[in-house]
Order: structure tokens, then sequence, then C-alpha cells
């Protein structure tokens, strides 16, 4: 606010007292209060820009908007024959969360990989590894881990011995990569190994504590969104609910997104921005890696 009263002060022939008028998006009308007015009433005040309610003095405009990712504060007068305009923008993320009105926001999905393979689980591997991701899955009774680049081909593919996996009628497992070491979680057990010694995974038994909803943290918004699905009916198609985390907000509508088959498992551990969805298409037979992000905007 000061810094737009200090664009104004130095607009040439502008001398007070001015009228007031403000203009507030509806919106953020309803989610910010009005400090923000008085802080201008003092702020112009202290450039000797007094308030006045005389017809004859000029009119000040000043309008509070929102954009996806910023709040604009703008101010028209006309002075000497001429509107002069003076824009300044505040980036929404400075904001208190408090403070924020409901961001519009949207899904970006992208297909990273498909395969005949059962697909248990998938991992993004730590930033180092420059966007890699790691798969579990499960071919022929034996569990193996496959490692992609950033194209989605496969560069490694490491066979993991464990003997509680073979001839599963229901395989299930997690994969959590950290670092240069992975954990994969089975029913009753927990096997870790590292890449460069896969076949030398050491399984020992646990109670096995499967992980909780993906949470994403978009870079437009202050708050945290989970994760989920119902991925109960292997014959049908599934929906991806996106909904805030912790208490909703006012106008906090889930995000939806259709996929090709039941999810089968949800990992966004590894990553605030991103989170890897496996799916089974019901059309196709195939198991199917796609990459989640939140984007701002409709």
């Amino acid at each position: 606010m000061r810094q737009l009263v200090e664009r104004m002060a130095a607009i040439p022939n502008l001398h007070g007292p001015v009228r007031l008028e403000i203009q507030q998006d509806a919106n953020l009308a309803a989610n910010i209060d009005t400090d923000w007015q008085q802080t201008l009433r003092r702020e112009l005040e202290k450039r000797r820009l007094n308030i006045t309610e005389e017809a004859g003095a000029p009119l000040l405009r000043i309008g509070l908007a929102e954009t996806p990712t910023q709040v604009v504060l703008a101010a028209s007068i006309h002075v000497a024959d001429r509107d002069e305009v003076r824009l300044v923008s505040v980036p929404r993320v400075t904001l208190r969360a408090a403070d924020l009105p409901v961001v519009p926001m949207r899904i970006e999905r992208q297909l990273v990989y498909e395969s005949a393979d059962r697909i248990l689980d998938a991992s993004s591997l730590s930033s180092a590894a420059g966007g890699e991701i790691a798969l579990l899955a499960y071919r022929s009774g034996e569990l193996i881990v496959l490692r992609l680049n950033t194209s989605g081909e496969v560069t490694h593919t490491f066979e993991l011995p464990v003997e509680s996996a073979h001839a599963s009628r229901d395989p299930r497992g997690e994969l959590n990569v950290q670092a240069n070491e992975a954990e994969i979680l089975l029913p009753g057990k927990s096997c870790k190994f590292t890449w460069a010694a896969a076949s030398e995974a050491k399984c020992h038994s646990a109670k096995t504590v499967w992980r909780g909803a993906a949470i994403l943290a978009p870079p437009c918004d202050a708050g945290e969104w989970k994760l989920l699905a119902e991925g109960g009916d292997w014959t049908t198609v599934d929906m991806l609910q996106i909904v805030p985390a912790g208490a909703a907000r006012n106008g906090s509508a889930p995000l939806l997104s259709d996929f090709p088959g039941p999810i089968l498992n949800i990992n966004g551990q590894d990553s605030s921005s991103s989170a890897l969805v496996v799916t089974r298409n019901v059309r196709t037979g195939n198991y199917e890696v796609y990459k989640i992000m939140l984007a701002c905007g409709n």
C-alpha cells in the first residue's frame, strides 16, 4: 500500500484534497477485511493527499483485484487533462493463508509409463537423480524394481529375492526411495536394498503400516490438498479426488479427474509439487503410471 501511494504522490500536479472511491473484487471482499483501507487513508494523509467529500475535488479511484498468482492494487485519477494510472502487484504466496481467497486450480497429468506387467507402486527418486522414477512390479511370480529415466525409458531392472511374494494371488506392495536406499513394504514384511546391491535385499518381519493420503502444495495456494481415490472395483474406471487438507475453506471445491481404470496406488511422499498414480486400464489391461500436478488458473 505504501508503494502504491508513493507512486501516486509522484504524479505531477497532484495535490490534495481528493475524493476517494474504493472498488474491490467481490470474492476478495468476502475473504479479506477492510484493514487495508485504513492503511491507505493513513498513507495518503502522510503525503498531504487528504480525503474530502467535496464534489469539486479530484476523484481518486483505488481498486483491489486478484489474478491466479497475484493481488493487484490500482490507482487512477484525472490530473491536468490526463488520466494517470499506477499499479502495484503482490504475489499471493506472500500473504497469510487466512487472507487468501480461494485460488482457481486445475489438475495436470502426464502418462509416464505403460506396461503389461502388474505395477504395484511408483516412487520419485531424489531431486539429485534429475526426475527419475522407480516402479515396483510383479512379473511371473517375482518382484522386480524398474528404474526409469525422465523420458520414461527403463534403464535398470532389479530382481528382488523376496520369497513371501512368490506366487501371491493378490500381491500388494509399496516402494519408498530415500537417496541411494529403497524400502519395499509387503504384507507383514519390510525389505531394504541399495541400487548397487538390489539382489542382496535384506528383509525382516514387520507390522506393515501403509502410507497415508498423498499431499500436494500448489505454488499459488498456501494450503495443502489431499489426493484420494476409491480403487476398490477392478472392473470399472475410477475418479481421483483432490480436496483441501485439514479444515475446509469456504468455496474450496474438490478437483476431479477420471482415470481409465481403478487407481491402485498414489505416492506423493517425495515431492510436495507432484504425485505418482498407478492405475490399470480396463480397456487395454495394461498398467499405467501418471504424474499428477496442480496448476494455477482455470
